[in-house]
């Protein structure tokens, strides 16, 4: 693919649109809004104090990283890989490629500048239903639904690896930052935010 057509970003306006046409739920489209306001919020921040973080990249992708998932409940197929192939059919290369890390991040992505997957992936992890919880709250959910589901002994073993790894991510982010992971509920919610998340 050119250039041109990896870099295309849909803008707001067109997310919702995708979402209506892949027929995604409120609730999920509610979830997604909320780690759209968290990742915008912390890419702010963040380029604030140096970083270079691709603002409509981050919203794109936020609002869209679930465009698949209640059809991956149905097959068992991974919906971070299966939207990626959607938004790579619509043209949406990077989107894509953001949104297929927003589960587990690929190898290596701990060297510095902090990414745009980083942002999504991290604020992912942040929102439990449509809520700013901390990492212990998220994933002692997680732990709690997959058990209940009878998940296996790997299954928990890959959540707890998971976690740990998203702790490291969490003390990336926030090494560039000037408040704690614990006060960003606070940060978001009350506030009225311009962006269209």
């Amino acid at each position: 693919m050119n250039s041109a057509l990896r870099d295309k970003i849909p803008s707001v306006e067109q997310c919702y649109t995708l979402l209506k046409r892949y027929h995604v739920p409120d609730h999920i489209i509610q979830h997604s809004e909320m780690v759209c306001k968290v990742a915008v919020f912390l890419a702010e921040k963040l380029n604030s104090h140096g970083e270079h973080l691709i603002i409509p990249e981050i919203e794109a992708a936020a609002l869209l990283h679930d465009i698949t998932k209640m059809e991956g409940i149905t097959t068992r197929q991974d919906h971070a890989e299966t939207g990626k192939e959607l938004l790579h059919k619509h043209g949406f290369k990077r989107i894509g490629e953001i949104v297929a890390e927003h589960i587990k991040l690929q190898e290596g992505r701990n060297s510095l500048p902090i990414s745009e997957e980083e942002i999504i992936n991290y604020s992912d992890k942040r929102v439990m239903h449509t809520r700013v919880v901390t990492l212990p709250e998220r994933f002692a959910d997680l732990q709690k639904r997959y058990r209940f589901k009878g998940s296996d002994k790997n299954t928990i073993k890959r959540i707890i690896a998971l976690e740990s790894k998203t702790y490291e991510l969490e003390n990336k982010i926030f090494s560039k930052l000037d408040f704690i992971p614990e006060d960003l509920s606070s940060l978001i919610v009350p506030k009225n935010r311009s962006t269209d998340c």
